[in-house]
């Protein structure tokens, strides 16, 4: 996407959060689409004097696309976890999960959830993250409305034929995300020096990476390499994986930072 369709698309999504919190503020809850965590990340800082007002939800705690809810008055005053209880029972039609299963005999991928349900006329931002459980289930999702599409009229994912039903999640859902733990020690916290470490590169080739605008800082392109990570950051390295900062810290006898990672596999 040129610098251009990348600024008219973020007006126009900054242009509908104005109107969604504007009738949030005469007693509406509204909600956007299913956002990417860049979309996410760019309203959230578009109304950073009113943090209190808006808050984001996927369906889950390590949830990455979502969906923005613009809060009322009557809402947002709440205390937190009365709040909390009137927001998921306001989801439950806007936020819901839905079960897509196969027969157990033909391996079913990421690529193949989304193609089939792209494939049935169904906008990318009606869907939030497709979570893959295992070789033949999957997690997504979507409102109501679309759930009850998806139930009649998915019945093919890729090679296979599925199931699909809507479902409570437990507490402790995670998406099926897995990951690789990685240790390592950094001179700094400097971005160049952890990507160097985590991709196993030289310092100089990692500060390429960041200048070729190959290097996402907390889904945000990011070209200076001397910022400085701190714990929970995100990091995409184009080529060579995702991952979370867990921890920058203590110090070894030689003078370095002890750095903890985990890699999305």
């Amino acid at each position: 996407m040129s610098a251009s369709a990348a600024d008219k698309e973020l007006a126009n999504l900054l242009s509908r959060a104005e109107e969604l919190f504007a009738r949030a503020e005469r007693g509406e809850l509204t909600y956007t689409a299913f956002l990417t965590p860049q979309q996410i990340r760019r309203v959230q800082l578009h109304f950073s004097g009113a943090s209190d007002k808006l808050i984001a939800s996927g369906g889950y705690a390590e949830a990455e696309r979502g969906r923005v809810y613009f809060l009322p008055p009557y809402i947002a005053e709440m205390e937190a976890p009365c709040r909390a209880e009137l927001l998921r029972e306001l989801q439950a039609e806007s936020l819901v999960a839905v079960l897509v299963r196969g027969s157990g005999y033909v391996k079913i991928a990421h690529r193949d959830y989304l193609g089939a349900v792209l494939g049935l006329g169904i906008e990318r931002d009606a869907i939030g993250d497709v979570c893959v459980m295992n070789d033949r289930e999957a997690v997504l999702f979507c409102d109501s409305l679309m759930a009850a599409f998806l139930a009649e009229n998915l019945q093919r994912v890729g090679n296979d034929a599925v199931q699909v039903q809507q479902i409570l999640l437990p507490a402790d859902f995670d998406g099926g995300k897995r990951f690789v733990s990685l240790t390592d020690t950094v001179a700094s916290p400097r971005a160049d020096a952890v990507v160097a470490a985590l991709c196993n590169l030289s310092r100089e080739r990692a500060q390429r990476l960041f200048l070729q605008e190959l290097v996402e800082v907390d889904y945000e392109p990011c070209q200076k390499y001397d910022k400085e990570l701190t714990a929970g950051t995100t990091l995409t390295v184009r080529g060579h994986g995702k991952f979370i900062i867990r921890s920058i810290s203590d110090k070894t006898k030689k003078g370095r930072l002890r750095l903890v990672a985990d890699r999305y596999q």
